[in-house]
């Protein structure tokens, strides 16, 4: 079946608009005027449902390349001074928070994002211009929708700081662009526009969405309630994460038992499996794959025994004693960072938690650990403490969520909290570098030629 799903969409790929405005957006966003070149008019103008659909296909631009630095950055793994000297200036300088990165690499953490928001826009102009309002034309613009408000939410997480209501009406936020013009002028929104952008584009893409897919590539009804519902925690919107994460779990709740699953040296998850709402995968970095990443002995100690994840996701490295992360939900080395069931379940849970759903947020958090952790060792966690509680979901949400893309946004928003602050350390050729709670670090500079060409302000 999935087989056949891929076949017919590499199909529609196959038609010249297509491949037109695929080769255009690589074009634009690798070339030095990012946001600022104009198409060409001989290109064929996509006019069909068949064209929009097939723009929203092109998996290599709308689902292969999500922003990564945020994770190179972060805490889940480290690499050697020999890593770190072999690979490229952006890679080596992210991993150390340097302000000199995605300068060398023209497809980049901004570039990659706004060539899905051409995309988008493209499909969203076409469907108000030639669609009929039917399912079929509604679901399209929805996965328009969808799209752009994922691509805003991810820049969101690399460009702007931590959301804070008391000051997102002046913190700097992202270009949003509202058409595929690409004359417009570049400016500068505030983070509470950002935001506002993301849950209106969300919101309009839950609306048109069907909840059946062809194929997990494409969203859903289910995978827009769960970026809702990410958003929203991010926001520390505690009600409405809780509700979104509870509409999404009601259309997709099934949990794999990893009692079922047999660890080896090859991925032990199918890629669309059940847990995937919708799939995507980070940019390919060489720095965060196997053998290079080594996975932080902290983090490792803390599954403990009965804990299936442990052997599920780790394997032993050739670097000794350490340990490659071997569990992504793409069923290979590439970097699963789409929304999942069991994300889901964590959102509901510390939602419900934060609310004061102490009893609601145990029986999330126990149904999740009974599926992790073998039959024999699992026993559920008790406790009316909500503080308590918290922790134990916030413990579990670190184990059950490595390199999937959302340890850089924990970080930023849990630094808020003076009993989850963390300060992280990276030592490299035996210079100590560390990144407080707070450090305007955690906001990525913009490249370079987007400034210059765009006249934008810089982080």
């Amino acid at each position: 079946m999935i087989i056949n799903i891929q076949k017919q969409l590499r199909n529609g790929l196959r038609q010249s608009v297509q491949l037109g405005f695929a080769c255009l957006c690589l074009l634009l966003f690798s070339c030095k005027k990012q946001l600022e070149v104009k198409p060409s008019l001989s290109l064929q103008v996509p006019v069909t449902l068949a064209d929009f659909q097939a723009l929203m296909d092109n998996n290599n631009v709308m689902t292969q390349n999500w922003p990564y630095a945020g994770t190179d950055g972060a805490d889940d793994g480290f690499i050697t001074n020999a890593t770190w000297a072999s690979v490229s200036v952006t890679n080596r300088n992210a991993y150390t928070w340097d302000r000199e990165v995605f300068n060398d690499l023209p497809r980049n953490d901004w570039s990659y994002p706004y060539t899905v928001v051409f995309y988008a826009n493209l499909v969203l102009e076409g469907t108000a211009k030639y669609g009929d309002g039917s399912p079929a034309w509604r679901n399209v613009q929805g996965q328009a929708a969808f799209f752009r408000g994922y691509a805003y939410y991810a820049l969101a997480q690399e460009f702007c700081k931590t959301y804070d209501v008391q000051t997102a009406g002046t913190d700097a936020g992202l270009v949003l662009r509202a058409s595929s013009d690409l004359n417009a002028k570049s400016a500068r929104s505030t983070v509470a526009q950002t935001y506002h952008q993301v849950l209106s584009d969300l919101t309009l893409a839950a609306a048109a969405l069907p909840v059946e897919v062809v194929a997990k590539t494409r969203p859903g009804k289910a995978a827009a309630f769960a970026m809702l519902a990410r958003t929203y925690l991010v926001m520390a919107d505690y009600l409405k994460a809780y509700a979104y994460a509870d509409s999404c779990l009601k259309l997709n709740g099934k949990l794999m038992d990893y009692n079922q699953l047999t660890a080896g040296s090859t991925v032990a998850f199918k890629r669309f499996n059940d847990e995937v709402i919708f799939h995507a995968v980070l940019s390919s970095a060489p720095v965060l794959l196997a053998p290079r990443y080594l996975i932080d002995t902290n983090l490792y100690a803390s599954y403990t025994a009965g804990d299936l994840r442990k052997a599920l996701f780790f394997k032993k490295a050739a670097t000794k004693p350490y340990y490659n992360f071997n569990g992504s939900y793409d069923g290979t080395t590439a970097l699963f960072n789409g929304p999942a069931v069991d994300e889901l379940y964590l959102i509901r849970a510390e939602a419900a938690a934060r609310l004061g759903k102490t009893e609601t947020a145990l029986a999330d958090l126990n149904l999740l650990r009974k599926n992790r952790y073998s039959a024999a060792t699992f026993v559920p966690l008790v406790s009316t403490d909500g503080e308590l509680v918290r922790g134990w979901i916030l413990a579990e949400r670190r184990k059950e969520l490595v390199l999937r893309g959302q340890r850089w946004t924990d970080l930023r928003r849990l630094n808020k909290e003076s009993a989850f602050q963390k300060t992280v350390v990276k030592i490299i050729n035996g210079q100590r570098y560390e990144l407080p709670p707070g450090d305007g670090r955690y906001v990525w500079p913009i490249p370079r030629s987007v400034v210059a060409e765009t006249g934008i302000a810089q982080n």
